[in-house]
């Protein structure tokens, strides 16, 4: 598919977490909801764009649980794909390998049909969530959670994991569709952005027209964008802040991590888990910054 990676479809799947959330219907969306717990005041609002496994997605659900605990703030996870991301299976079957004893044309035979079994879901979920269908939905709940009085705290906030990650960009560009009038005032529909490991993006054009706070989080080659584009996006980043006169956005560059760290590398390998824990940490500290911050 163009615009994705094979790592975009590929990675575990957290088995043992036990998620303190709950399923809601929020803003004509079916929603993920964690929020910090009884008596603790959330600084603000997290939006979380899923990657391609949306928002039933057990990883994503654990961050959103600690998002909320440690920021804290609200998180939503609402459902952008209308019910068409990608089935958990998919990463079993696209990193299928048959037995080395297998004869050579069984195993080719065995792997191919391991592929093709994922491209009906491949198919549907290019069709339904291509970037003129997703992002009037982003932007239309966002629009409904920065205009809605409860229980949404002034500081919103939005983060984009791979697929998720060009639209939580967007988001920070300076355009109508990004703004909402709330009383007499026009504002942006997000205070703040962070992404992981972003898919679909076009460097340089869309690091250029960043204008609200953006922080990035990516491997030093990652499989999607590459040194390349990574060394672009930084050096725009830093640009802009330099003509600011101070840190507005920032890039962190992970050697060695993965495409799909922040969320569903293999936690068994301890470079990939602590390059997600300090993933993470970069949010939470992203979204401190933010909330408490009077910009």
């Amino acid at each position: 598919m163009a615009g994705y990676c094979r790592d975009c479809f590929t990675g575990t799947v957290e088995t043992d977490g036990t998620h303190t959330g709950s399923e809601q219907q929020l803003h004509g969306r079916p929603t993920y909801v964690a929020t910090p717990g009884p008596g603790i005041e959330p600084l603000g609002t997290v939006v979380i764009i899923t990657d391609a496994f949306g928002w039933k997605f057990p990883n994503t659900r654990t961050l959103a649980d600690s998002y909320a605990r440690r920021v804290p703030c609200t998180v939503f996870v609402p459902d952008f794909m209308n019910g068409n991301a990608l089935p958990a299976h998919t990463m079993a079957l696209m990193e299928y390998e048959p037995p080395a004893t297998d004869f050579f044309i069984t195993r080719i035979l065995k792997r191919t049909w391991s592929i093709l079994k994922v491209i009906p879901s491949l198919i549907r979920f290019g069709m339904t969530c291509r970037h003129a269908l997703a992002q009037p939905r982003i932007q239309s709940f966002l629009r409904s959670v920065r205009t809605s009085t409860t229980p949404t705290p002034p500081k919103v906030g939005a983060v984009g994991f791979c697929w998720g990650g060009l639209y939580a960009v967007e988001l920070t560009h300076d355009v109508p569709a990004n703004k909402v009038s709330v009383g007499d005032q026009e504002v942006g529909l997000i205070d703040c952005a962070f992404t992981a490991h972003p898919s679909l993006l076009t460097i340089p054009r869309d690091i250029e027209k960043v204008m609200r706070p953006l922080s990035v989080a990516n491997g030093d080659n990652d499989s999607f964008m590459g040194r390349k584009n990574m060394a672009s996006l930084k050096d725009i980043l830093a640009g802009k802040n330099e003509a600011a006169g101070r840190e507005v956005h920032e890039s962190v560059i992970f050697p060695g991590a993965q495409h799909g760290f922040g969320v569903r590398r293999d936690w068994s390998d301890t470079l990939q888990k602590d390059c997600r824990d300090k993933c993470e940490d970069q949010a939470v500290a992203w979204f401190r910054r933010h909330f408490r911050s009077p910009e």
